[in-house]
């Protein structure tokens, strides 16, 4: 059946008129009456009584009338309910980040957007950069923010902010007593790092070969907050960012070391999949974390 002529109908139903039918639904009268014998020509069955003053319908355009009515107040209920996800007044949003992001960067603006949009249900997803990359190519997540650089050409990566890193090491050791450090020192001493698929092990990786350090020992740990722990435990040095050291540095627990000359950073990146449409909660999440 051809919902515009249907449309069309249910208009000459309601409003008992062909005239006014035309005029609430902006074209000719003519028009109406050829899309009602159209209508009927197609069903096969005479819709409209025809000679009487006022517009009334057979037995079979009051049954089909009923129908319309039913069909056209589910498409207003429909429209209205997706409405309310445009207007993010109900929706969902999954995001996922590697973990210094998900515990030092999100949490103000995750408690902002919930306030702001109470009818969207949030889940907030934390694990390394590889694991998040793979569940948005998996589609479990729609928002993506990690570490680390992810070489994949299904995923676009869009630098997100830039973080500063910072080399700790124990208090009361040798190297935290000589304030500037050395590459050769840097060398010779046990270094704390991620495990593989970490975004922190990948930069991490890429300063050390950068700088020249060639680690004597590792250790590997499952989160940041264990590689800062583990330091200042006197397990070795590490390179962590300074957002999620900074507890433990005003704590005395960690010290700071200085290469000269040299500023430690990365860049933190927004993954997105090219071909896969944004919801309107997640395009409200972006500009919200892009504007700051």
């Amino acid at each position: 059946m051809n919902l515009h002529l249907l449309r069309i109908f249910h208009a000459v139903g309601e409003h008992t008129s062909f005239s006014r039918a035309a005029e609430h639904l902006g074209v000719s009268q003519p028009a109406v009456s050829k899309a009602l014998r159209e209508l009927e020509d197609q069903l096969d069955v005479v819709l409209i009584e025809r000679g009487a003053r006022v517009v009334s319908l057979t037995e079979a355009g009051q049954v089909l009338f009923e129908y319309a009515v039913g069909i056209f107040a589910m498409e207003r209920e429909a429209l209205e309910a997706l409405q309310a996800y445009s207007d993010l007044e109900r929706g969902r949003l999954r995001i996922g980040a590697s973990m210094t992001v998900a515990a030092y960067w999100l949490p103000g603006y995750v408690a902002d957007f919930a306030q702001a949009h109470p009818g969207v249900s949030l889940s907030l997803t934390s694990a390394n950069t590889q694991t998040i990359a793979e569940s948005l190519l998996a589609c479990e997540v729609d928002i993506a923010l990690v570490e680390g650089p992810v070489e994949d050409e299904r995923i676009e990566s869009r630098p997100w902010r830039e973080e500063a890193l910072l080399i700790v090491a124990p208090p009361d050791g040798a190297l935290a007593k000589a304030g500037e450090v050395t590459i050769e020192a840097l060398s010779q001493a046990t270094w704390v790092v991620r495990e593989p698929g970490s975004g922190t092990r990948e930069v991490v990786n890429r300063w050390l070969d950068k700088l020249g350090i060639r680690p004597a020992r590792l250790i590997e740990a499952g989160s940041t907050e264990a590689v800062i722990q583990t330091v200042a435990a006197g397990g070795g040095v590490s390179m962590v960012p300074r957002v999620s050291s900074a507890d433990q540095i005003a704590l005395g627990k960690v010290a700071t070391l200085t290469l000269p000359d040299v500023q430690l950073s990365r860049q933190l990146y927004r993954l997105r999949l090219p071909r896969r449409p944004l919801s309107p909660a997640a395009l409200a999440f972006e500009a919200m974390i892009a504007t700051d």
